[in-house]
C-alpha cells in the first residue's frame, strides 16, 4: 500500500466518511419507503461500518482541529430533544419518574460532550 501524505489521507479519509453517510442514510431512507429494496441484496449497514472505519482514521489523522460550540450547542439541543422524547415515547414503564427521566435523558448528550472535551 502506497504511503499517502498526512494531509492526502485526512481528504480521502473525510471524503470516505461524507460519501458512506451519505450512502447509509440514501439506502435507508430507500428500505424503509420500499422495503426490501436494499435489504434483499445486502446489508445497509456495511455502510454504516465504513463511516465508522472512515471516521476513525479521518479523526486519527487530523492535522487542524476548528472547534466550532454553536454547532455543538445547536447538535446538543437536537440529540436532547430527540433522547428526551424516544424516553418519553417508550417509557411507559418508568411510571411516575417518566418526567424526570426523560429530563434527565435531555441533558445526558450535554454531559458526555463535558466528559469528552475537558479531562
Amino acid at each position: 500500500m502506497p504511503h499517502f501524505e498526512t494531509h492526502h489521507q485526512e481528504i480521502l479519509a473525510r471524503t470516505g466518511f461524507f460519501v458512506s453517510l451519505a450512502s447509509y442514510g440514501l439506502f435507508w431512507l430507500l428500505d424503509l419507503i420500499h422495503p426490501g429494496f436494499v435489504a434483499r441484496f445486502f446489508s445497509v449497514h456495511l455502510f454504516l461500518l465504513g463511516m465508522i472505519v472512515f471516521g476513525i482514521w479521518w479523526g486519527s489523522v487530523v492535522e487542524e482541529y476548528t472547534d466550532r460550540p454553536k454547532i455543538q450547542e445547536a447538535t446538543l439541543v437536537l440529540v436532547g430533544i430527540l433522547c428526551a422524547v424516544l424516553t418519553w415515547n417508550l417509557g411507559e414503564m418508568f411510571g411516575g419518574w417518566r418526567l424526570i427521566v426523560s429530563a434527565v435523558a435531555f441533558v445526558v448528550p450535554l454531559l458526555v460532550l463535558r466528559l469528552l472535551k475537558y479531562k
